[in-house]
């Protein structure tokens, strides 16, 4: 599960900001909240509200990209730039990104935090949350520090059990849970699948699902290539979308490798007047091949317990259909193993199904910074009061300024 995370001098963002799934025992007993196994209680999902160009994308690409850097950044070439982007304008692009999130495995809290730049990391550092019940510390399990002065790096790692040659073969550009997990380190390899269970539509570039960048039908073959290896979470993706009313119940998919090459042909399967007719995926609608690829992600993270992260939810969606996605996660029969959801929308009737605790706005000033809060943050916010139109007429802020 994941507490909370964090950045600073991160895209848009210059000053330091946190996202937390973490709430207190005044937010709602209702099935939208759970308790872990380590106490803490958490949201099941929150959305990300504000105009266009406020930063919500680049706030929903920290976790991708600290999943990027835990697990796969070992796999590119040993002398290729991190692919981070600092805050532009100003002299904050010259200055460090600073990440850090805290996430729950196996009823323990860890803190992971990282400080890079496009050359180097340069500081990364685990913790684990101590048992102490009178207040909240951490015990450190590894650090690592760039030395500028003698050009390496200081690798302080006495609580994580590492060959004693482990230093030498840190990475600039690779984390050490990315490096160790490689040499068959338990917590390390444990870490990596963990985060492995992080589906999202995000990356670097922003939101794959965009036209504007390169080929945006191969998240949709890749899908379909998904489905026809697993039967099971096909059958629950024809069950719910039968549910939408698209004149569909089922998909029916084959598979030809040619040359080594692979062909998918999908046919949709369309029951008219009790006859069954087979038409072509491409014959349908926009709609219907987002709720294709976005089913993937949700019901495979349903079944492992694990966080979707997800732009534009509500792309070629209608409104009904984003809340009945929602009410998957907060529904314990649909969601056992408290799977977690934050996603941005535009689908602003969503806000009559959330909480205060659940809402979080970005704005960006004049200045090109963008700013994020919590909808709990902001003063005489009640329980009872009408988010749709509160945020309609301005009172939260976050809100698009037309001249």
């Amino acid at each position: 599960m994941i507490h909370s995370f964090s950045c600073k001098n991160f895209c848009s963002f210059n000053d330091l900001v946190e996202v937390s799934f973490a709430v207190n025992d005044k937010a709602p007993d209702n099935n939208g909240y759970f308790r872990t196994p380590a106490g803490v209680r958490l949201s099941k999902a929150e959305t990300i509200i504000g105009p266009n160009a406020s930063g919500k994308t680049n706030l929903l690409k920290v976790i991708p990209f600290l999943k990027w850097l835990i697990v796969d950044s070992f796999n590119v070439n040993p002398m290729a730039p991190i692919p981070v982007q600092p805050f532009k304008f100003g002299d904050s692009k010259n200055k460090p990104t600073e990440l850090s999130v805290v996430f729950e495995m196996d009823s323990e809290i860890y803190l992971y935090e990282f400080s890079l730049n496009n050359l180097k990391i340069l500081a990364e550092k685990l913790k684990i949350k101590s048992k102490s019940k009178e207040r909240l510390t951490y015990k450190t399990i590894f650090t690592r520090i760039w030395d500028d002065k003698n050009n390496r790096y200081s690798f302080d790692g006495h609580n994580f059990s590492v060959p004693k040659n482990f230093e030498n073969l840190l990475r600039s550009n690779a984390s050490v849970i990315a490096l160790a997990s490689r040499l068959n380190h338990k917590l390390s390899q444990n870490i990596s699948q963990y985060w492995q269970r992080i589906e999202t539509n995000v990356n670097e570039s922003g939101w794959i699902g965009n036209s504007l960048l390169p080929k945006p039908d191969t998240r949709l073959l890749e899908t379909l290539d998904f489905y026809s290896d697993n039967g099971e979470i096909k059958k629950k993706a024809e069950k719910l979308l039968s549910r939408f009313d698209l004149g569909l119940e089922a998909f029916d998919i084959k598979k030809e490798k040619r040359e080594n090459n692979l062909t998918i042909n999908v046919q949709v399967v369309h029951s008219i007047d009790g006859q069954k007719f087979y038409l072509p995926i491409q014959y349908e609608s926009a709609g219907t091949m987002q709720l294709f690829i976005l089913l993937k992600s949700i019901l495979r993270a349903l079944e492992s317990g694990g966080i979707v992260i997800w732009d534009e939810f509500d792309t070629s969606l209608h409104p009904e259909m984003v809340s009945v996605l929602y009410d998957l996660f907060v529904n314990s029969e649909t969601n056992p193993n408290n799977a977690q959801l934050l996603f941005s929308t535009h689908s602003l009737s969503i806000l009559s199904n959330l909480d205060k605790y659940q809402v979080v706005f970005t704005e960006k000033d004049a200045k090109g910074k963008s700013e994020s809060w919590r909808l709990d943050e902001v003063t005489g916010v009640r329980p009872d009061d009408n988010y749709y139109s509160k945020y309609m007429a301005g009172t939260y802020g976050a809100t698009p300024k037309i001249n």
